[in-house]
């Protein structure tokens, strides 16, 4: 058997058999699931290599769709590392071509529901090679950051509760009949760990978690790119 080939989906990504139209983030800025102020703080973490979870309640309401979206936010040079589930071996781990600060691991989704899940142990392994530098992004059920959290901390699985403030982002994904896609991100919440655990922040009108001027210059792109006036997001050095 060969090793395991982690530089393409595993089996399917997302629910469902098909695999669904590809929907970049200009479709999601133009049909409203995202704004560009959201939008350019989660490129502004990414570009940071920040680990992220997209979260929302059912299944359907596009967290797939609005996790792949965000993978053109990652630094150009980010090896994609797809988990495989229950079936993941972690023999990445070991291996010395993958540099962890240079490899983003992605899973599908944190739950039991199917095996091509990632659910157990696995889930405490993928967080600890968080803590080695690898940018940690996944999607799960829950529709509040307690709840998340939640998710982790309490059985099975019963991870400390600092160690899922690796996962330093959650957005949370609602449906929304106001928005043309009848999805649109609610909220997005930052991670950090305390002396006793893990505290949350929600995103404000004026972030401090990322210089201002740079937040504005990534609107400003984002904007442009939603109307088409350009016809791809800039890379650095062109950005910060």
């Amino acid at each position: 058997m060969g090793r395991p080939r982690y530089d393409e989906p595993f089996h399917w990504w997302g629910p469902g058999w098909e695999t669904p139209c590809a929907r970049g983030i200009g479709d999601l800025l133009r049909d409203e699931t995202l704004d560009s102020w959201t939008g350019a703080v989660l490129w502004a973490a990414l570009a940071r290599r920040s680990s992220l979870v997209v979260a929302a309640g059912p299944s359907g309401a596009g967290k797939t769709t609005l996790l792949t979206a965000l993978l053109e936010f990652l630094p150009t040079s980010t090896r994609r590392i797809y988990l495989r589930g229950s079936f993941e071996s972690f023999a990445f781990l070991s291996d010395p071509a993958i540099v962890p600060h240079e490899s983003v691991l992605l899973v599908n989704e944190i739950s039991p529901h199917l095996p091509i899940y990632l659910w157990g142990p696995a889930v405490a392994r993928a967080l600890a090679a968080a803590e080695r530098g690898f940018s940690l992004l996944a999607t799960a059920h829950a529709e509040s950051v307690a709840e998340f959290v939640g998710l982790l901390t309490g059985s099975p699985l019963r991870i400390p509760a600092p160690i899922v403030a690796s996962f330093e982002f959650v957005v949370f994904l609602d449906r929304s009949p106001d928005a043309p896609s009848g999805r649109r991100v609610r909220d997005v919440s930052r991670l950090t760990r305390t002396a006793g655990g893990i505290a949350f922040e929600p995103l404000s009108a004026n972030p401090r978690w990322f210089p201002a001027d740079e937040l504005r210059q990534r609107r400003r792109v984002l904007d442009a790119f939603r109307l088409g006036r350009i016809g791809a997001l800039p890379r650095p050095p062109d950005m910060p």
